[in-house]
């Protein structure tokens, strides 16, 4: 009987560009267009910098839409942590995919001279190998400090990189099993450099997995899904499907979340309820925000002092919300943050769980609310949201998407959005970079 690798490195083999989905190409161009707009806007963050500082040269990829290159691993890497740095980047499968996939088609496409519809087609592949992996398991893994991101990217990044090589189903099985022992990421460095730098890491160990598997590398045939395997070990109660068929388009059953604010996306929704009904902050006596027990664990500060540690607290979005009637790049500075008003509003924030999941995304509650008391002794309760604006469920429209991308890049990049818009239709990926 064939096992799970091999069920999935044959499908990957099998993806071609033309059986794709009309939605399923255009949500993986949706993921590409949002991705590149927040990479231009990490690319001076201080830890694409460092990691910048560590990189060999080379001439295979664009490193960051500049005049730089590297190997492609490399630029997988930087270009991985700066899509990343401002926690900025779309959700779906309780992680960020494009953040992981997008980097890796970009750099592996320039390599090996790939089209725009070869580039879909991978980002598709790296998508449903993911989607099959995380699906699996009954605990949610940001539960037990896995980040997943860094966790399945690394096998979905293979995925897509092993399809652009194209790579038999043989190769792309070892492919798959090499990265499995490369993956890894922790919530414990959630509000660090760190979680950027591991998103970037996924991206460039699925790059190079794939292709130490092409130049002959071996890894178990059943790494995924044996008793000492990828998914019993991130599963230590046993609570993973490991046999079974393959599901079936899951890009089409959960699409992409886009966000409309560079902060965790367990927030979006209670932003959102937020700005609908916002008191004037002057009269905030309280604020209480109800949301899910996994959602309220990732927001590990309650009183931050820098716009990274603002990116993972219910404290600092309900007071920015208030203050300034919006959450955006502008608002995520360390003197924002540590602003009087902010911090005397922060204080007056609590968060409230409940155990109740939603059946779609167990991850989060079926709804977020928020609870305002008043000085003057009156309560407020906004709506509860379920799914924030930009959600697959709630989408925002492509004037919208082309609004935060001009965002994120000034401006400045026009030309490169109407390519990335008419991605199918280019000959050479090569066309999207500046020439050297």
């Amino acid at each position: 009987m064939t096992g799970l690798t091999q069920k999935i490195a044959e499908r990957i083999d099998a993806m071609k560009f033309a059986a794709l989905p009309a939605e399923a190409v255009q949500t993986a161009k949706r993921g590409i267009i949002d991705t590149v707009g927040v990479l231009f806007a990490g690319r001076e963050q201080p830890v694409v910098q460092i990691v910048l500082k560590q990189l060999a040269p080379g001439i295979e990829a664009n490193v960051l839409f500049t005049d730089r290159r590297a190997g492609s691993a490399d630029a997988a890497l930087v270009n991985g942590t700066a899509a990343h740095a401002l926690d900025y980047d779309d959700v779906a499968l309780d992680g960020h995919p494009s953040v992981v996939l997008t980097p890796t088609v970009l750099a592996e496409g320039e390599r090996l001279g790939s089209s725009g519809k070869d580039l879909i087609a991978a980002y598709v592949a790296g998508y449903e190998t993911w989607a099959e992996l995380v699906l699996r398991e009954t605990d949610k893994h940001h539960g037990k400090g896995w980040h997943p991101t860094a966790v399945f990217g690394a096998v979905g990044a293979a995925a897509a990189a092993a399809h652009l090589a194209k790579l038999d189903a043989h190769k792309t099985a070892h492919a798959l099993a090499i990265a499995a022992s490369m993956a890894s990421g922790l919530v414990a460095n959630f509000g660090s450099m760190t979680k950027p730098f591991q998103v970037g890491r996924a991206a460039q160990n699925g790059v190079l997995a794939a292709r130490l598997a092409a130049g002959g590398m071996t890894g178990s045939p059943d790494a995924l899904e044996h008793r000492s395997g990828f998914l019993s070990a991130l599963s230590p109660h046993g609570k993973v499907r490991l046999d079974g068929d393959l599901g079936e388009w899951q890009i089409l059953r959960h699409g992409l979340n886009v966000k409309r604010y560079p902060v965790c996306y367990a927030l979006h929704r209670s932003i959102d309820a937020t700005l609908e009904k916002k008191p004037a902050a002057e009269d905030v006596a309280a604020v209480e925000i109800r949301i899910g027990k996994l959602q309220a664990a990732m927001l590990r500060h309650s009183s931050p002092q820098t716009g990274l540690d603002a990116k993972f607290s219910a404290q600092f979005a309900m007071a920015c919300a208030l203050l300034k009637g919006r959450v955006g790049l502008a608002e995520l500075t360390d003197d924002f943050v540590r602003s009087a008003p902010v911090q005397a509003l922060m204080r007056k924030v609590s968060v409230a769980t409940t155990d109740e999941a939603d059946r779609d995304e167990p991850l989060f509650a079926p709804a977020d609310q928020v609870t305002f008391r008043l000085k003057d002794g009156t309560t407020l309760q906004t709506r509860e949201v379920s799914h924030a604006k930009g959600h697959a469920r709630n989408p925002v429209a492509l004037d919208e998407l082309r609004a935060k991308f001009d965002d994120c890049t000034a401006g400045r990049q026009a030309a490169l959005y109407e390519r990335l818009a008419r991605l199918e239709t280019e000959i050479g990926v090569k066309a999207l970079f500046p020439k050297p």
